[in-house]
């Protein structure tokens, strides 16, 4: 190599590396880094990878001049989902699917750059999930009732909820059980008193509430050791336990019911707690106390 080439290889090689998309360019170019106008888009608690180790991951230069209030000099290098996809799995099929995800509506939930939350949520779990659950949905097989008003204001919310949010019990994007839910828990009024049965339920409760006749901490419905949650629910004909509690949260203590539907006809659960146990007259029976 001759001595001229030599040196101008090493001027070459000083020279700043520039591009049009990256994060950062260097000082002296004409164009500023993109971090210059858009430095808000890096100061996430949790930053999406893609966004934190180079625009061009994502944004292509349209060749127009950038910034301008005319023209568009940066758009996506493909649409939302095709774009995700590009590092994410497509959606996996499902028995149940939550809609957005089936809909590839991935910016519903998740932030694009970044997010103070985990997995790039828009907002924390409950509230992500509650934006749009604050309205009853309906179709030609399913329903799903305004979640919102069943937890917020004068109601008890379940306290998986207060503990976990909505993922203690449902799958965010599809599940093979209904509702998107974690494991099993019944549709049906009535059907057998087996553990199984009610999956869902005993990832927090304990199963002896079902299963024993007789228990001193399985569960504090009981009379004496006398298990009233196995009096009411055992047998093929193993009573839900929506018939006498709501799932998601109410204003009586231990979300029981106000009301009790039987058909067409409701009834008042009447059901008075004390310190020490309580009582409820239902209608499907007389008035009953019980003490601990």
């Amino acid at each position: 190599m001759s001595q001229l080439l030599y040196i101008k290889l090493l001027i070459l090689l000083s020279l700043p590396f520039v591009t049009s998309s990256g994060p950062e360019q260097a000082a002296g170019n004409q164009q500023p880094a993109c971090t210059e106008c858009h430095s808000d888009l890096l100061e996430y608690d949790m930053m999406h990878y893609p966004a934190e180790d180079a625009c061009d991951n994502c944004h292509e230069s349209t060749g127009a001049s950038h910034p301008s209030d005319d023209s568009l000099g940066f758009r996506l290098m493909d649409q939302i989902p095709a774009l995700c996809y590009y590092c994410h799995e497509e959606p996996m099929q499902h028995a149940v699917s939550h809609q957005p995800y089936a809909k590839g509506n991935c910016l519903a939930c998740h932030q694009a750059h970044g997010s103070a939350e985990s997995f790039l949520l828009r907002l924390a779990d409950p509230d992500l999930c509650l934006n749009c659950h604050n309205r009853d949905y309906r179709t030609d097989s399913t329903e799903t009732l305004n979640i919102r008003q069943l937890v917020k204001g004068r109601m008890k919310a379940h306290s998986a909820i207060e503990g976990g949010g909505c993922l203690s019990c449902h799958q965010s994007h599809g599940s093979e059980i209904r509702a998107l839910l974690m494991d099993n828990y019944p549709g049906e009024d009535y059907l057998p008193a087996q553990t199984e049965n009610f999956g869902l339920c005993f990832l927090c409760h304990d199963t002896d509430l079902l299963n024993v006749r007789e228990t001193e901490w399985g569960t504090g419905f009981r009379n004496g050791k006398k298990n009233l949650h196995w009096l009411h629910i055992n047998g093929n004909k193993g009573r839900n336990c929506r018939m006498c509690h709501n799932i998601h949260g109410s204003p009586s203590p231990f979300l029981m019911e106000e009301k009790l539907g039987f058909g067409s006809w409701e009834m008042q659960m009447n059901f008075i707690p004390e310190e020490q146990g309580g009582s409820c007259f239902p209608g499907c029976h007389g008035k009953f106390s019980y003490r601990r």
